[in-house]
């Protein structure tokens, strides 16, 4: 099973990014190196360009620039982390259907009256459409 290694800082990070955001839906990158053990290396909050308070969407322009500026090193992109304003840990069934590149991982924050109650870590899997559970470590 995959295993997810974040800092507590890093935690912090986005928890302090989720409360700031709530209602809305935070989002932003995960920067690291790894396949079966990922740690992740830096955070990368980003501006949720969602229309609506229930969805994320990061600037496609900002992941190809973390790409161009992590090209020739050991990290990339490794997934990327959201809020679920509502308190709700598991993916949503959007969340599932935006599944579509395999081995992503998916760092889902769950808040409850704006303030942080969980995080969980899925990846996608190899066919789209599906997320995973795995193993997160602060």
């Amino acid at each position: 099973m995959t295993r997810l290694i974040i800092t507590t800082e890093q935690a912090k990070t986005i928890e302090r990014d989720a409360e700031a955001e709530f209602p809305r839906e935070c989002c932003g990158l995960l920067i690291g190196k790894g396949t079966h053990t990922v740690e992740v290396t830096e955070i990368i909050p980003t501006e949720n360009q969602a229309e609506t308070d229930d969805r994320f969407l990061i600037d496609p322009q900002v992941q190809f620039d973390w790409i161009r500026k992590l090209r020739n090193s050991d990290l990339r992109i490794v997934g990327h982390y959201h809020s679920h304003p509502n308190g709700r840990s598991g993916p949503s069934s959007h969340d599932v259907s935006a599944a579509l590149e395999p081995h992503q991982i998916w760092l889902i924050a769950s808040l409850e009256g704006g303030r942080m109650r969980e995080m969980q870590a899925f990846m996608s899997g190899p066919e789209e459409g599906s997320l995973m559970p795995i193993s997160l470590q602060v």
